[in-house]
């Protein structure tokens, strides 16, 4: 089974958890949305997730946007249910109260449980769980340059690929690195492949991350071919930055046929 944890509790029933799910769930994957949720809009969220028929099991935070010790301890103990096989979806912000920190002690309960982990957040820690070998992470070109403390510095593509290299060297298996309206790239020990985003006349981009990361695990699970499943993601991704919120999957197919993956060194990255 696939968890997915979203930890920003927001007067919006968006969080990025919530859209992997979502978006597994358009590609015939079932999931189980969790995570820690403000008790104004609790009753939105589970009728929204019920209403496409995904399960979810949320904590309730009863007062302010400050999550609790006590609820993250709650998370923490909901998640030993997890067991081999299963996969940890961590995606999003941290809301108030919850330290970055918090990153590590969510890997570890997968770890335990030879869970495998897919992390697409923000923070800098994701450096420290790299040793537990995650399955996937995501990052963008903003935050990946952050982790390598080259944010005020131009870098170039063969840069962006080599840093993502270095995660996997790291213990990353896997690096989706997202560059937005430029595309994607998939790193792993041993290539990489990159592709551009087709030309849209974008509406909305939120939520294009969590399509392309969606459609990508859903790739990974289906068995698909590395080239076909970043075209896929990238189309995913694209649909999604056009259109007023997550894609339907119905012109995405057009999409993928714009997109061609190359497959790239980490010497000629350009």
């Amino acid at each position: 089974m696939i968890y997915t944890v979203t930890l920003d509790p927001s007067e919006s029933v968006v969080g990025k958890g919530i859209n992997i799910s979502l978006i597994l769930k358009k590609l015939g994957i079932d999931s189980i949305a969790t995570g820690v949720v403000n008790h104004k809009n609790v009753e939105q969220v589970a009728e929204e997730l019920d209403k496409a028929e995904i399960e979810n099991q949320f904590i309730e935070q009863t007062r302010g946007i400050k999550i609790t010790a006590k609820n993250q301890q709650k998370l923490l103990d909901y998640l030993k249910v997890l067991k081999a096989g299963d996969i940890l979806v961590i995606a999003g912000s941290f809301a108030k109260g919850i330290d970055p920190v918090y990153l590590t002690d969510l890997a570890k309960v997968a770890d335990q449980r030879a869970a495998a982990l897919v992390v697409d957040v923000p923070y800098e820690n994701v450096l420290d769980i790299l040793p537990m070998n995650p399955l996937l992470i995501k990052p963008n070109e903003t935050e990946l340059k952050h982790w390598f403390e080259k944010d005020d510095k131009e870098v170039t593509t063969k840069e962006l690929i080599d840093m993502a290299h270095n995660l996997v060297v790291r213990g990353a298996q896997h690096v989706l690195l997202s560059l937005g309206a430029n595309g994607a790239a998939i790193v792993n020990m041993m290539d990489a492949l990159m592709a551009h985003a087709p030309e849209i006349e974008e509406v909305d981009s939120s939520g294009s991350g969590d399509a392309l990361l969606g459609t990508f695990l859903a790739g990974m699970l289906k068995g698909y071919t590395p080239v076909r499943n970043l075209a896929d993601a990238i189309a995913a991704g694209s649909d999604t930055a056009q259109s007023k919120w997550l894609t339907d999957f119905r012109t995405t197919p057009a999409l993928q046929k714009q997109v061609i993956a190359r497959r790239i060194t980490f010497e000629e990255a350009e």
